[in-house]
């Protein structure tokens, strides 16, 4: 059988193609013009909020907040940066504290061994101890073992161990002095370190007394200002308000005169009306 298989006889179709006229043209501009008005006038209307007063006002305050950001944030990294120190200094002063009770006793109790044999001590003769040189540290007290090292010193010294003991003790008085002076001047050295971290932590603290003070007078200026703006802004009576009072106390002290007349005048009458009355009963006696 024929397994080959025969090419596809229909042709490709090709896509429709879309034909614009002159009217869908002309729409697709206008709205083109459309969003392209749209965009500038938002532009246009961005240009004038940010040029008005309030967005000025809203500015200033933005970098108001901003400086007043950093400078918290400054704060506390000086703040931090100071417990840092403090601490520092705290440390280093303890850690010179030990050392100095740890080689102050070696300067002194160390030299008191050199008067002494060691059980783990390996005397040799005159003549070769002066040839070989030693390699133990002369400062190094003898290593643990079993049985323990034992120190010692006999009624009697041979001549070897006369000589090795004045050795020992021109070495250890040599490096105990030594060790002394080198740890002089470490000492010196971290002495000038702490003054150092405890005059930083200092001047922090100044900085952050004279800031609450400044905060404080800030605060205090503000509330002043803002008192005087609440009594300059009260309403304050006007000169009509003060005539119309004026006019008013007028009439009332006229009203008060007029009555005071009135009752003078009647009581004028009734004192002539008595008398006429008393002459009248005269003539009738």
């Amino acid at each position: 059988m024929d397994t080959e298989q025969e090419p596809d006889s229909q042709p490709a179709r090709k896509r429709p193609r879309i034909d614009l006229g002159v009217g869908e043209r002309k729409r697709g501009k206008s709205m083109f013009g459309i969003v392209l008005g749209t965009l500038n006038k938002a532009k246009i209307e961005d240009k004038e909020r940010n040029a008005s007063e309030a967005a000025k006002k809203r500015q200033m305050i933005d970098q108001r907040l901003q400086a007043k950001l950093r400078k918290e944030t400054d704060s506390v990294r000086r703040s931090e940066e100071a417990k840092k120190d403090r601490n520092a200094a705290n440390r280093k002063e303890e850690e010179l504290q030990l050392k100095d009770s740890i080689y102050k006793l070696r300067r002194t109790h160390l030299p008191l061994y050199s008067h002494f044999l060691c059980t783990s001590d390996d005397i040799q003769s005159i003549d070769s101890m002066e040839d070989q040189p030693s390699s133990i540290t002369p400062l190094a007290l003898p290593t643990r073992s079993h049985p323990p090292p034992l120190f010692y010193l006999p009624a009697i010294l041979t001549p070897a161990q006369e000589a090795f003991l004045e050795k020992r003790k021109f070495k250890i008085k040599e490096a105990a002095e030594s060790e002394w002076s080198t740890f002089r001047e470490e000492r010196t050295a971290g002495i000038n370190e702490i003054k150092d971290l405890r005059l930083r932590v200092a001047d922090e603290d100044a900085r952050k007394k004279k800031e609450k003070k400044d905060e404080a007078e800030a605060d205090e200026k503000a509330q002043v200002n803002k008192d005087e703006d609440m009594t300059s802004d009260e309403p304050k009576p006007s000169e009509s308000k003060v005539e119309v009072r004026d006019s008013k106390t007028e009439e009332k002290t006229e009203e008060r005169e007029s009555k005071a007349e009135e009752m003078e005048v009647d009581v004028g009458t009734k004192e002539e009306s008595g008398m006429r009355a008393d002459d009248e009963d005269a003539v009738e006696y």
